[in-house]
């Protein structure tokens, strides 16, 4: 895939786009489409030290977002691009294989929101957070209401917690138990000495979406019960806390109607959003350049600067959003080879990540200047005067040199120009990659094409989505690629990335990695030796209660990280969104921090920033 600056300067000069900072707009799930439920949000804007409210403070002012939108109703309906079947997917969060992160965003309400424009969290749902050593209390909003009309109350948040807790959710991993304190103040009492930062990435990825009425039936319940529960397709009435009620669904469309109990619904000038389904990752593509009018905005999208440059003009970019997600390496520890710690390094030696970075897109991409498990624009402030101690790996270069060295002094050899073991093993595998994700097809062919150049004998192996994960997380592989950072607001603060690389929850430990024994490794000084536990070390990140307390642990995770490889970490990327303009008003300046907040065509409505042109 190409992806020149020249091409992409044709395209500004004659296209509306907002930027960030000079960055460039980005990649959509694996940068290929708009599919339903990815794993991604994005997370720290350019030069981040994840300053996001680490303080105590939530980083906003208070309000709602609300600046006082007509309610002047235009009948019209937006029609937003969803790549799934509508009726195989459903509004309840909690379950585990249809839910849908689109049609969430859209219908409920969210604690808190993650601003990458200002690097703070704009309270939505929240009319307060306080952090007091070893307690949380949310205050909510008292106009949060149900589109039945009924009160949202902690009895909602209560049924919400109790179902998490069922069904092991990330926010149980800081809570002991929780408390109604009244109708609209709710109190979490932590297991401990907690970074404030953690949990505010936590509550930011919940939203207001188990109503008591329709949850409670499951708190008593097996956690399978609500985990397959199609909510859409039951007798029990869907409401939800957003902008938009649901009104109905079929395999084409999934219709919302405009929610006058919404507390902020004046912001909101149009009657109808829906849901248009679609198949084919390239049918967005083709309606923007034919005008076809199918879609007014797609969540999520890759498209290469060759494809943006044919896109009627009416069609904006939003480039604000960094997605800390993209293309790593994942590695068999219990594979003879690559299990093999020497193996490991050489390959970071030998792979050349602006090399990637080149091929698959450099006004969407970039690479991790040191491999330690941090994101990329995250690391310097992390790690700081210590970084000079790290190897780099060399990020713009193929270093077959040093990954000679490494594999003769583990005993390896070549034979008839391929890498053997010291058991006479070839260094052979099939290099598993996601099949029809455009761009990490490009990164894993050029990484196998440098690796087999190397003397190693890979082999491209595409395997479809679901084939992809199940066959890591069987353990039935022996490397390959996976995202390296476990996205959302929440990879901006080290511990998130570095115990996603170690534990690999996504997966189910799949990659077999022993991260819990004590390891022996080289001092950060240069000088002897340190044992560390990988996963202790990590988890005691989260007990400091600053990140300058924080700072001297997450850089011995680190320093393991960027030694040990448990993964490889190699690019990260920025997301791209689209709306048009042609019979929509945008209004969204520099500076404000609904530019950073995902994803716009779900956000900016219920703020004003989009509307129905009258």
């Amino acid at each position: 895939m190409s992806d020149s600056t020249n091409e992409y300067s044709d395209v500004v000069d004659r296209r509306k786009f907002l930027t960030l900072a000079g960055a460039s707009g980005a990649a959509a799930l694996a940068g290929c489409g708009s599919g339903d439920g990815t794993p991604t949000e994005g997370s720290g804007s350019d030069g981040s030290d994840g300053s996001d409210g680490s303080d105590g403070s939530d980083g906003s002012d208070g309000s709602d977002g609300s600046d006082g939108g007509s309610t002047n109703v235009v009948d019209q309906t937006h029609a937003s691009g969803l790549q799934a079947d509508p009726t195989n997917r459903t509004l309840n969060p909690h379950n585990t294989q249809i839910s849908s992160e689109p049609a969430r965003r859209l219908a409920f309400d969210r604690y808190a929101a993650y601003s990458f424009e200002t690097q703070e969290f704009q309270l939505a749902a929240l009319d307060e957070w306080e952090f007091d050593e070893e307690t949380v209390t949310l205050t909510f909003r008292e106009d949060l209401s149900w589109s039945d009309g009924s009160d949202v109350t902690t009895e909602d948040i209560d049924v919400q917690f109790q179902i998490l807790d069922k069904i092991g959710s990330a926010i149980w991993g800081y809570v002991d138990s929780t408390e109604v304190v009244d109708d609209y103040t709710f109190q979490l009492n932590l297991s401990g000495p907690t970074n404030p930062v953690m949990v505010k990435h936590q509550l930011g990825n919940m939203w207001i979406d188990t109503p008591a009425a329709a949850f409670e039936q499951f708190v008593d319940a097996e956690a399978s019960e609500v985990q397959t529960w199609n909510w859409e397709d039951s007798d029990t009435e869907v409401i939800t806390s957003g902008a938009w009620a649901y009104v109905d669904k079929n395999q084409q469309q999934w219709n919302f109607e405009r929610n006058t109990e919404f507390h902020s619904i004046d912001n909101v000038n149009f009657s109808t959003y829906r849901f248009d389904s679609y198949q084919e990752a390239s049918a967005p593509q083709q309606d923007f350049t034919t005008g076809g009018k199918r879609f007014d905005s797609v969540w999520s999208m890759f498209a290469a600067p060759e494809t943006v440059n044919a896109f009627q003009d009416y069609v904006m970019e939003v480039q604000t959003i960094p997605a800390k997600w993209g293309y790593g390496m994942i590695f068999n520890h219990d594979d003879p080879i690559f299990g093999d710690r020497a193996v490991r390094q050489a390959i970071a030696h030998v792979i050349n990540r602006e090399e990637l970075v080149a091929n698959a897109g450099p006004r969407t991409k970039f690479p991790a200047s040191v491999p330690c498990g941090i994101a990329p624009r995250d690391i310097e402030g992390w790690l700081g005067d210590a970084q000079s101690n790290f190897e780099d790996y060399g990020v713009g270069s193929t270093n077959t040199e040093e990954a000679t060295q490494l594999l003769e002094d583990a005993g390896y050899s070549k034979q008839n120009g391929t890498w053997t073991s010291p058991d006479g093993e070839a260094i052979s595998a099939n290099y598993l990659t996601p099949g029809g994700w455009t761009d990490f097809t490009t990164m894993t062919e050029t990484i196998v094409d440098r690796l087999n150049e190397f003397g190693f004998d890979l082999s491209v192996a595409s395997r479809p989505t679901s084939d992809w994960q199940g066959a890591f997380i069987e353990s039935n592989f022996k490397v390959g690629t996976f995202y390296w950072l476990p996205g959302q607001a929440r990879s901006s603060f080290p511990y998130f990335p570095l115990r996603h690389q170690l534990a690999l929850a996504a997966l189910n430990g799949g990659h077999n990695y022993d991260a819990e024994s004590e390891q022996t490794i080289p001092a950060m000084s240069g000088d002897g030796e340190m044992t560390i536990s990988p996963l202790a070390k990590v988890d005691e990140i989260a007990t400091k209660p600053t990140n300058e307390e924080a700072m001297p642990i997450v850089q011995e995770a680190a320093w393991h990280n960027n030694y040990d490889l448990p993964m490889l970490s190699l690019v990260s990327k920025f997301e791209q969104s689209w709306v048009t303009t042609d019979e929509w008003n945008v209004s969204v300046e520099e500076g404000d921090p609904a530019r950073g907040i995902k994803w716009p065509p779900f956000w900016w409505p219920r703020q004003g920033k989009l509307s129905a042109q009258e």
